[in-house]
């Protein structure tokens, strides 16, 4: 089995993979562990708090693969569409940031 990519670079891919195929409406997302693999042949995976409409959630991401909602807010609320592109701000379990247009 190959090394998985650096921490960000995998935090980076499931924000955006987050943003593109669940919530475009997502606001921030801020990673609150490095994520990793729970067991052997399973998928990386974070924990993450993500932002939409103001209201965080609770979410568990991957960088190619279904969300899971973890925390009691319940999901956020479905998208319109098309829904416009908003900026996001991802802050990473190292304690950097950045905006992603």
């Amino acid at each position: 089995m190959t090394p998985d990519p650096p921490v960000r670079e995998l935090q980076r891919e499931a924000a955006l993979f987050y943003r593109d195929w669940s919530q475009p409406d997502v606001e921030r997302i801020r990673f609150t562990q490095d994520g990793g693999r729970p067991g052997l042949g399973a998928s990386w995976r974070v924990n993450a708090v993500a932002t939409v409409k103001g209201v965080d959630y609770e979410v568990l991401i991957t960088p190619h693969s279904a969300v899971g909602f973890v925390g009691d807010n319940g999901e956020p609320p479905e998208a319109p569409t098309p829904s416009p592109r908003l900026p996001l701000t991802v802050m990473y379990s190292d304690g950097t940031s950045e905006v992603i247009e």
